[in-house]
């Protein structure tokens, strides 16, 4: 199957044709789709996000009694940064590789491994291991730090792992993924996802907001944008592509443009993830514009009809309202701290000198998640204390 590749004008020409059918008949035949059962076309939902004479709260609506039974089981992992380190240089981002406000640190592998520790025996069986990305000098570093941070999480007996380690060439892959055991059709275990956020499938902004210097190793928009493909033939059978809200001002086209990728990995087999976060505060200040509620439970609303089968990732980035408010539409619940080995016997630190991004809801994770199990919500990935 060939690589992803977004057809820019295709994906503004049905936004135009989407502008035109919000305003007759469209919206209301593109709401009684939705109504039926039906999942959302890409141009529907379009439509349905430019019929602002439909209420949000109406598609919200719509979006959960789709979701029916699922809606009573959720996926849950906390990040882990094992650095914050990074020699991109992202004008959005706390970790960028000239933000001389943020306070560097690197865990060493046993503090690492500590870290694994202290989450299982607080019941999380799911992690996202995350860095910065590197230019060619510090790359192999980078592959054989994540894998050993890899292995030991797969060996300590996590249910699910997630690397969020930017993009991963052809010839990287072997070294991240040494020694980690497959099946016989060379398939990766069943729960280890790739993560890689585009941040903004729009090229003109992309090229604002990470730049076009080819020394950085964000500013090319392609290479990033295949490296689920390059995953996938590695044997990666799970892909979690991210949208950060706030970089493009047009959040109708970063949702088509996310639905067309999310429709290429399925296509190819892959089981996805999709996160929407929203741009957040970060030491030394940032760049973005900001995306409000309603805008934000509209676009998870609509994703949610659009994507029936990907599971949507809501964070504590957004506040507890939030996520009250959106948590019967998403397929996966994550909380935790943004910062370096955070993780203590009964909670997490919140630095923001050291952190890539604030964090809006600095609870435990397990009183984010137990709300949840309290309205009689299953939570796959976490073994509740109360249960033993």
């Amino acid at each position: 199957m060939d690589d992803f590749r977004l057809d820019d004008n295709a994906v503004r020409e049905l936004l135009e044709r989407a502008r035109t059918r919000a305003g007759d008949d469209g919206a209301a035949a593109a709401l009684a789709r939705a109504g039926a059962g039906s999942p959302l076309d890409a141009e529907d939902a379009a439509v349905l996000w430019y019929a602002r004479a439909i209420a949000t709260d109406t598609i919200v609506a719509l979006a959960r009694r789709a979701r029916g039974a699922r809606t009573k089981e959720l996926d849950t992992f906390s990040p882990l940064y094992l650095t914050n380190t990074c020699d991109a240089a992202c004008r959005m981002c706390g970790m960028r590789r000239d933000n001389t406000a943020l306070v560097r640190e690197t865990a060493e592998l046993d503090v690492i491994e500590a870290q694994l520790v202290t989450l299982l025996g607080r019941g999380m069986r799911a992690v996202a291991l995350l860095t910065g990305e590197y230019g060619a000098e510090r790359r192999p570093w980078a592959m054989r730090y994540v894998n050993a941070a890899l292995r030991a999480a797969l060996r300590l007996g996590f249910d699910h792992v997630l690397l969020n380690v930017g993009s991963v060439g052809d010839d990287e892959l072997p070294v991240l993924l040494a020694d980690v055991e497959r099946g016989a059709d060379g398939a990766l275990p069943a729960k280890l996802t790739m993560c890689t956020f585009q941040e903004t499938y729009d090229r003109r902004t992309y090229g604002k907001f990470m730049g076009r210097d080819p020394q950085n190793p964000r500013s090319d928009y392609d290479r990033r944008l295949a490296n689920f493909d390059r995953a996938r033939r590695a044997g990666f059978r799970l892909a979690n592509p991210g949208v950060l809200l706030g970089l493009c001002p047009d959040v109708a086209f970063e949702m088509i443009a996310a639905i067309r990728h999310v429709e290429h990995l399925r296509a190819a087999g892959m089981e996805v993830y999709l996160s929407v976060p929203r741009l957040r505060r970060i030491a030394g200040g940032g760049a973005g514009r900001e995306v409000g509620d309603d805008d934000f439970a509209r676009l998870v609303a609509l994703l949610a009809l659009a994507l029936p089968d990907a599971k949507l990732v809501l964070t504590t980035r957004e506040p507890r309202p939030i996520q009250r408010r959106l948590t019967a539409l998403v397929g996966a619940l994550s909380a935790g701290s943004s910062a370096v080995a955070p993780y203590t016997e009964d909670g997490a630190r919140f630095p923001f000198a050291a952190s890539q991004f604030e964090v809006l809801d600095q609870r435990p994770f397990e009183a984010v998640l137990e709300e949840h199990l309290d309205a009689g919500v299953t939570i796959t990935n976490f073994r509740d204390a109360r249960c033993h």
